[in-house]
């Protein structure tokens, strides 16, 4: 649920991998934006899933649904898993 995805990712790090891009560490502030290693972005919840844009990125918004086991999660498009990771409270990579 959009709530649960909201209540997960505000104020923490997700970092993991997809299979498109690779490794990734992301902080979510409150405000709706992203700050990645080397880039930024907004996020916002549409339809139970978790949308990103990054700043500079030609592309429209790219949105996945997210299921979680424990302090895992999985990012998924199309009914398939395109990424795994975790969930790190508060920024401490200082991105």
């Amino acid at each position: 649920m959009g709530s649960e995805i909201h209540g997960l990712i505000i104020g923490n790090t997700l970092s993991g991998q997809t299979a498109k891009h690779g490794a990734f560490a992301e902080f979510y502030n409150r405000n709706g934006t992203i700050q990645g290693t080397g880039y930024n972005g907004t996020w916002t919840i549409e339809n139970n899933a978790l949308c990103l844009k990054i700043t500079g990125d030609d592309t429209s918004k790219k949105c996945w649904k997210f299921g979680r086991d424990g302090d895992s999660f999985q990012l998924l498009l199309d009914g398939k898993v395109v990424g795994t990771g975790s969930i790190t409270p508060g920024n401490p990579n200082d991105l």
